[in-house]
């Protein structure tokens, strides 16, 4: 189970003078989960994973806010791609993007400015354990870190773990992570042995996976939702999985 109950206000305070800027204080309340997407390496999906996951929920409730928090600048290219689409092709209507924050301050201030405004906040964040991703982790309620079925990049998680484990320690956050198999080439035995690998790490592992899929890159070109390019597919149905657990 991901969520808190449903309806549940969140008081955040929020003071990490050892993981954020010096003296930083942050105080809101939130009546929204928000959730980071993170991992310190690159190329396992994570921009996939935050487009897609929520593109699926803005079918469902009122309003997702999108923060593109990852210097490469994946989700806002996305976007671009998405605002030369006729308007009939988008029917995710509920979906709100905005581009990658330049520091610390402007991450947080965008929080508070739209804590009450929507159901969701999704945190796209960039292969770097940088400041911002750990400003991100401090925030949030939730991290998703996805993981391809790779002996590096299973290896690579440990150090964004330890990040969040430092943060517990140090600075009192209270991000609660939880490890999601992405990329997952079917038929290999690198598949179908990552859950077993990735239990080392004492993670929770949701049990939804998402798999190589042709149509989420088509889509991610084309600046659409998997839901919006091939609604029916099996990428579809795994984000659609991957909702229901977040929703659980």
């Amino acid at each position: 189970m991901i969520l808190p109950t449903a309806g549940a206000v969140i008081l955040k305070a929020v003071k990490t003078e050892k993981m954020l800027d010096s003296n930083m204080y942050s105080y809101y309340n939130a009546t929204m989960p928000i959730i980071t997407i993170a991992n310190g390496k690159g190329g396992v999906g994570k921009s996939t994973v935050a487009i897609n996951l929520a593109g699926t929920l803005a079918r469902k409730t009122e309003a997702i806010f999108l923060i593109d928090a990852d210097p490469q600048g994946t989700v806002s290219d996305w976007f671009k791609s998405r605002q030369e689409q006729a308007p009939y092709r988008l029917t995710c209507k509920n979906l709100q993007i905005t581009p990658t924050p330049w520091s610390t301050q402007e991450l947080t201030a965008k929080l508070i400015d739209q804590a009450k405004k929507f159901t969701f906040i999704i945190i796209d964040c960039g292969p770097a354990n940088d400041k911002i991703t750990r400003t991100a982790f401090a925030l949030s309620d939730f991290a998703i870190i996805p993981v391809t079925p790779s002996p590096y990049d299973i290896h690579s998680v440990r150090k964004t773990i330890d990040m969040i484990h430092e943060g517990k320690s140090s600075a009192g956050i209270e991000v609660r992570p939880y490890l999601l198999i992405s990329r997952k080439i079917v038929g290999t035995t690198l598949g179908r042995e990552a859950r077993e690998a990735l239990g080392v790490f004492n993670v929770p592992i949701l049990k939804t996976e998402i798999c190589q899929r042709v149509a989420l890159c088509e889509a991610g070109i084309v600046g659409q939702t998997i839901h919006e390019y091939a609604s029916n597919s099996q990428a579809t149905e795994e984000f659609e999985n991957l909702e229901r657990e977040v929703l659980k």
